[in-house]
């Protein structure tokens, strides 16, 4: 898991140091996201790799996004953060992801879609953005 998570914060380091995105910062990115229609072209696109609950796909190919982005929001990171590690592994495309799968808008649509629904459901990812109340102080 640890290893997933330092792939993720270094490809979000890539996409600071590279200015990627179509030449948008990735927070003017997310504003402009459409995400009803970026579900639509996960489920077209991604869903026979990835595995994200919220679209009712169960690939086994590529992570699980509900578990590798969900960790992170229990660490209290902010969506933007998601948005620019979603953004930046379809940009940065390896191993058995399709280079360019989604591109320009389409890629931010996905992007900002996943960010805004993986992991949500885990215990102690609060989706408010009020990262400092965990699931179960506010239980008991």
């Amino acid at each position: 898991m640890a290893r997933r998570l330092a792939v993720l914060l270094l490809a979000l380091a890539a996409l600071g140091v590279a200015g990627c995105g179509g030449g948008e910062t990735p927070a003017e990115g997310l504003e402009s996201a459409n995400t009803g229609a970026g579900k639509q072209l996960f489920v077209e696109n991604c869903a026979s790799c990835h595995t994200l609950a919220d679209a009712g796909t169960a690939g086994n190919v590529g992570p699980n996004l509900d578990t590798a982005l969900g960790w992170s929001c229990v660490q209290g990171f902010a969506e933007d953060t998601l948005y620019s590690v979603v953004l930046g592994q379809i940009d940065l495309a390896q191993g058995t992801m399709p280079a360019d799968i989604v591109t320009g808008q389409d890629a931010v649509d996905v992007a900002g879609y996943v960010a805004s629904v993986a992991g949500k459901n885990l215990d102690g990812c609060d989706p408010s953005g009020d990262s400092g109340t965990t699931t179960a102080e506010t239980s008991g």
